[in-house]
């Protein structure tokens, strides 16, 4: 099936307004998570200094100003019927759940809790060390519209050492940090692994469907949903990432 791919270098908010109203069938966004300090994060035993980012760093009342609007605007370029899914961290999850729960016509379908089983060690030593993420998945519901769930799929397409083939799929999925094979383009300091795509797009959308991605990073929604058979849309802020994501598409016409 021929599919269409378009990559928006922009701001996600602005860029999200010039879309058309209910044209998207399935929204994945992987938002900043407000983790940046001015001066990084350091490790215990090291001088490595790690989340510098600028497009990661907000004041208190200037993120929450910023996941509103964003989801705003998700929302109502997302069909009736269409999936919203929010990847985040305890940091931001419970904020952007607030926002969801205010919206009328949102409905919270479940919450996933991504287990990294080779995840970090802990970089301070002085709390748990963090070994999951979080994903919300939100429907936009009316005009008699239900969402899409491709249940027999998510039985026989995911499954992990905590999900087996042929059983319901958990909301517990086990997937190890983004390999070094997925960066071959390049790196992003935030990639996700595909498989964590290969498994939202496969629940929620069919062949031919669209997905966008508001704050794409390195592409892998887009090459997912390639792979995949489904049309994409990305916003990306930073135009650095542009030639890692071209290039990946480029790699799943060979």
């Amino acid at each position: 099936m021929k599919t269409t791919h378009k990559i928006i270098i922009g701001d996600a908010i602005e860029e999200l307004k010039k879309i058309p109203t209910e044209s998207i069938e399935l929204i994945f966004a992987d938002p900043p998570y407000n983790l940046s300090k001015k001066n990084g994060l350091g490790w215990k035993y090291s001088k490595h200094v790690t989340m510098q980012e600028e497009w990661d760093m907000f004041s208190k009342d200037g993120y929450y100003k910023f996941n509103k609007e964003w989801i705003k605007e998700a929302l109502r370029v997302l069909k009736h019927g269409g999936s919203l899914w929010i990847c985040g961290s305890f940091h931001n999850i419970y904020q952007v759940g607030f926002i969801l729960q205010q919206i009328e016509d949102v409905k919270i379908n479940n919450s996933i809790v991504w287990f990294k089983p080779n995840a970090q060690p802990n970089i301070t030593c002085r709390m748990f060390t963090e070994s999951t993420e979080h994903l919300i998945w939100a429907s936009k519901n009316g005009n008699n519209q239900k969402w899409t769930f491709n249940y027999e799929d998510t039985k026989n397409l995911i499954f992990d050492n905590i999900n087996p083939k042929g059983k319901q799929t958990r909301n517990v999925w086990s997937i190890a940090l983004t390999p070094k094979k997925e960066k071959w383009a390049g790196e992003h300091p935030t990639q996700k692994p595909e498989e964590l795509l290969r498994r939202v797009i496969l629940a929620c959308t069919k062949p031919g469907e669209t997905v966008l991605d508001p704050f794409v990073g390195s592409g892998t929604t887009s090459v997912v949903a390639k792979r995949l058979g489904r049309n994409s849309i990305g916003i990306e802020k930073e135009a650095k990432y542009l030639n890692i994501i071209n290039r990946r598409l480029e790699q799943q016409n060979l």
